[in-house]
């Protein structure tokens, strides 16, 4: 996994980090079911219970393997990112909403968006995005890059 820090800058010497998931009409889940979606997949998440794709804006705390975490987290209708919509190429008609996760160049926090998206797009059948890299990422390229970015949390803690 390619961990550059490019992205949006949020101030002197830090970059926001972004990763995208489109979402089929009619998809929403609750924390419970992305934490649990997450475990299926391999990654110890704990999430907010009460966690909504329906009410969600801001800050979500969270767990990743026993590592504080959290990342910024908008839902937006298809109709108010048409362009951001377009990222996602021939896929791109059957989105009705985006999930942004948006975070600091931390380790910790970028694995978590990762974990978090991998269950969104196992458990709605979503689709990623990741605009730093300007690809597509299968199911299996958010896990293995949340567990990527994982190991290197676990490295950057040790030191």
């Amino acid at each position: 996994m390619n961990m550059r820090l490019a992205g949006r800058s949020m101030g002197e010497g830090t970059m926001s980090m972004e990763l995208l998931v489109g979402l089929p009409a009619g998809m929403t889940t609750t924390g419970g079911a992305i934490a649990a979606e997450a475990r299926r997949l391999g990654l110890e998440l704990s999430f907010d219970e009460d966690f909504s794709l329906d009410d969600v804006g801001g800050f979500q705390p969270g767990r990743l393997a026993q590592m504080q975490a959290g990342i910024e987290i908008d839902v937006s209708d298809r109709a108010e990112l048409e362009d951001e919509v377009e990222l996602f190429g021939s896929h791109a008609d059957g989105i009705a909403r985006v999930v942004a996760f948006y975070w600091g160049a931390s380790f910790v926090e970028g694995a978590f968006a990762y974990a978090v998206a991998a269950a969104l797009v196992a458990a709605c059948k979503g689709i990623c995005f990741d605009p730093q890299e300007g690809e597509l990422l299968s199911l299996d390229q958010a896990v293995r890059g949340a567990h990527a970015l994982l190991s290197e949390a676990r490295k950057q803690a040790a030191d």
